[in-house]
């Protein structure tokens, strides 16, 4: 399933499965991957207003980012660090956002 649709499901209220929740988390591993080699990703998109406005998160939030919150929500963080805090950090670098 594609992750957008499930980060959707869950910001209109759907509460996502474990095996779910292990595919967000394989695919934010995959585009954290990937954002080391391009900027040109899907991912750095802006999700819809609605999605933005289901998870809290301010309107024109990145894909990544909307993931990244998704997982915080339903995986407590091994390392102190929480998935979006890593996300933003990475954006940081990359000056994809302003901290």
């Amino acid at each position: 399933m594609n992750y957008q649709l499930l980060i959707e499901s869950y910001s209109f209220g759907t509460t996502l499965s474990n095996q779910e929740v292990e595919l967000l988390v394989l695919e934010l591993d995959t585009q954290l991957a990937n954002l080391s080699i391009t900027n040109d990703l899907g991912c750095l998109k802006s999700a819809p207003t609605h999605i933005c406005k289901g998870l809290e998160l301010k309107k024109g939030t990145y894909w990544i980012t909307c993931l990244a919150e998704v997982i915080d929500r339903y995986k407590k963080p091994l390392n102190g660090k929480t998935k979006g805090a890593e996300i933003f950090d990475k954006l940081l670098k990359k000056g994809l956002v302003i901290g």
